[in-house]
């Protein structure tokens, strides 16, 4: 074998945390409300020593360090999202850049940050003479070529869990997420908020191209990997500024030509990311996209918005720490915050306590764990009536 891993975690831990994730999808709870976190590699890279760019040296190293930071947080964070079987998951990852950099951004490496995109299109006649990539372009080509490797590495590993035998398996192939909103912003940049103003056709054509691109992307993924889907999410943070008038004309058309293309039928569902103060477009994303998830979704949403405007409406929720609290706050402050979120989340049923969101590089262990001890402190939520 190329590779062999042991982690240190009990089948019975497993097991109680497939029987909440479980629960969860029936808006139902078992012993607690289940834990999740958006940990990404930026995370991992400092307890590690390494710098984050050699992350994406290439991809046996990715594929390696995926599996050192998988057993770190498995033996380290108490969570229910990471490890519910013997199963461990391994997928090419870049960030939020994927889209961006196959539809044409500039994208920087850095040596310790996240990657960045930087615009390419500085004018509407530059907009206006954007032609649709092929699916294989820029990132996505390297995704599908490195998820190949991946499945032929994941054979050549062993995974096991205090000595029984596991398994390392590749994620569904697809386009990353991140919605056409966002990706017009990655390669125009803030122009693109005046320009739906002043041209409000020009990038109506424009949000059409990539959409378009990314239909095309996932279906040549979808070539490639064949597994049944799921579910289907998107990320849409540069619209949360938008007025819910502006949303409904320059994202919620194209979010739904995706969502009606990609998720139809499928059984989880319509989800959605976004970060900062989302209030405002809550009854758009509840009753015009249909979303069936709100996922770790922003701190500026107070729980109790939350509560009122999705979750007692059928809409699942994942958040919302603020990650700020968690990296510089005590562990007491943390447990308060934490205490506040499920007494106004948790009895809308199908809540995910989490950070909302993305834990911050540095945030301490036991400010994680605070999240867990809130929720068995808490208990057993009594549902209320939708």
């Amino acid at each position: 074998m190329r590779f062999t891993f042991d982690i240190d975690y009990a089948p019975e831990k497993m097991a109680a945390s497939a029987a909440r994730m479980a629960a969860r999808e029936r808006f139902q709870y078992t012993d607690r409300v289940p834990v999740g976190f958006c940990l990404v590699p930026r995370y991992f890279a400092p307890l590690f020593g390494m710098r984050y760019c050699d992350y994406f040296t290439d991809v046996e190293t990715q594929f390696r360090m995926q599996l050192e930071f998988a057993k770190y947080r498995i033996e380290h964070v108490p969570e229910d999202t990471a490890c519910t079987g013997t199963t461990l998951y391994v997928a090419p990852y870049f960030d939020n850049v994927i889209e961006a950099d196959a539809l044409g951004a500039q994208v920087v490496w850095p040596e310790n940050e996240t990657l960045q995109s930087l615009p390419t299109i500085h004018t509407v006649e530059a907009m206006e003479a954007y032609e649709v990539p092929p699916p294989d372009a820029g990132l996505w080509g390297r995704c599908a070529a490195w998820w190949l490797r991946m499945k032929e590495l994941a054979d050549e590993t062993r995974l096991t869990f205090n000595g029984r035998e596991g398994h390392v398996d590749v994620g569904l192939l697809g386009i990353s997420g991140m919605g056409p909103h966002m990706a017009a912003v990655d390669l125009v940049g803030t122009d693109f908020y005046w320009w739906i103003v002043e041209y409000p056709e020009a990038c109506h054509r424009f949000l059409d191209k990539i959409t378009t691109a990314m239909l095309q992307a996932e279906a040549w993924f979808r070539t490639i990997d064949t597994r049944p889907r799921g579910g289907f999410g998107l990320a849409e943070d540069t619209a949360a500024i938008l007025s819910a008038a502006s949303y409904r004309e320059f994202v919620l058309p194209y979010d739904l030509r995706l969502y009606d293309t990609l998720g139809a039928g499928l059984r989880f569902g319509r989800g959605m990311h976004m970060c900062g103060d989302s209030t405002h477009l809550h009854a758009v994303l509840r009753d015009e996209t249909r979303i069936s998830s709100f996922d770790i979704f922003g701190y500026m949403v107070p729980p109790a918005v939350a509560a009122a405007n999705l979750g007692r409406h059928g809409v699942a929720l994942w958040g919302n720490i603020n990650p700020m609290l968690m990296l510089t706050g005590s562990k007491a402050a943390v447990l308060a915050e934490a205490r506040a979120a499920l007494e106004a989340m948790a009895p809308c049923g199908g809540l995910l306590l989490g950070d909302g969101a993305n834990v911050c590089p540095g945030t301490p262990l036991e400010n994680l764990a605070a999240l867990t001890e809130a929720a068995e402190a808490y208990g057993v939520p009594v549902l209320s009536a939708p």
